[in-house]
């Protein structure tokens, strides 16, 4: 497997970088990724993508975690968009895919971790439809998507459904979140009437779509981590004590050192994983693992360092890194911990 990006790839990189060069944590990014076609990536061209791969996805994602700009990416694209693109049937993907691939429409991704564990049952409706009971936590950008895709328990077995996001029976309460800069939110169903979308193999469906959202998941985690090394070499360089600058100071070199070792080593992973969509699911399902597991690490570790070496400017509200660090914290306790995923990769080598 080849671990770097191809020319084309790192054009799209230099792009998003340049692009988001000036934004705010926080700022809404939506008009700049419609404008560049990125919702479209990872979609085939039948349902109105692209028909990229999920390593042009994952440069985006980097992107998107170095600036922390706001849009709901994760939750439409990656969530939403590559569990109905896997599990869901043909039918079901023509009629929702194209309003997601163009930005028209926002989905959220309503289910459990693992996937398939879902808290929400499903009972067998008229016309193929499936009426909803149970509720969900920490549904990411549950409170504003347009579309729900949800993965519910029935009869026989995991199904999938679609439904409004204002259909009745359907209750969505914002939750105060660590990160203020992605909202999630408590999905209550009670008797609400979904559209089955339910494909021929849900459960391997599912199985490829969590392992391509954790490996998304984990190239934001590189990017965060990669701008707190930035933020971190930059500040080392200019802060000045004891009339020299404190990146010359033997303690900082090796934090600083220890930072980039750890951002590099889960940035090869999520390069693996990323590639890996192609291969078996097992193998796919433990790359992913092992990006997810390393990228977490490299997160939280560069963030707190970060902060560290910035002294007592790096806890300040008005500077950014508090960001990065609540980002950091909450994104290792989505979709299972390091301890779940650690697991996934023992399974796999024994």
């Amino acid at each position: 497997m080849t671990l770097e990006l191809t020319v084309e790839q790192r054009d799209l990189q230099a792009g998003l970088r340049s692009s988001f060069a000036r934004t705010t944590v926080g700022e809404d990014v939506r008009p700049a990724l419609a404008e560049m076609g990125l919702t479209e990536i990872p979609f085939p061209e039948r349902f109105g993508g692209a028909g990229f791969t999920l390593k042009d996805t994952a440069v985006v994602m980097t992107e998107l975690g170095r600036s922390l700009g706001s849009a709901p990416y994760l939750s439409s694209i990656v969530l939403a968009g590559f569990c109905l693109l896997h599990a869901g049937s043909e039918r079901a993907c023509s009629q929702n895919l194209p309003a997601i691939a163009d930005g028209t429409e926002t989905a959220a991704l309503v289910a459990s971790f693992p996937f398939a564990a879902s808290s929400i049952q499903a009972t067998a409706g008229s016309g193929g439809t499936l009426v909803l009971d149970g509720v969900q936590e920490a549904v990411v950008d549950g409170a504003d998507a347009d579309l729900l895709i949800v993965v519910a328990v029935g009869a026989d077995g995991t199904e999938l459904a679609a439904i409004d996001g204002t259909a009745e029976g359907v209750v969505r309460t914002p939750r105060e979140a660590l990160d203020f800069t992605r909202g999630l939110a408590r999905v209550e169903f009670s008797g609400a009437v979904a559209h089955r979308a339910t494909g021929d193999d849900i459960g391997a469906g599912l199985d490829r779509a969590q392992a391509a959202a954790i490996t998304a998941l984990a190239a934001e985690q590189v990017g965060s981590a990669r701008a707190c090394l930035d933020m971190s070499v930059e500040y080392a360089r200019t802060r000045r004590q004891f009339g020299r600058a404190i990146g010359s100071f033997q303690a900082i070199k090796h934090r600083l050192t220890d930072m980039l070792i750890a951002t590099e080593l889960a940035e090869a992973a999520v390069l693996d994983a990323a590639g890996a969509d192609s291969r078996s699911t097992g193998e796919f399902v433990a790359a992913a693992a092992t990006a997810r597991v390393l990228a977490c690490r490299a997160a939280t570790f560069a963030a707190e360092e970060s902060i560290q070496i910035h002294g007592g400017i790096g806890f300040t509200w008005e500077h950014p890194l508090h960001h990065y660090f609540r980002r950091a914290k909450t994104s290792e306790l989505l979709f299972g911990t390091t301890s779940v995923h650690a697991e996934t990769i023992a399974a796999a080598l024994i």
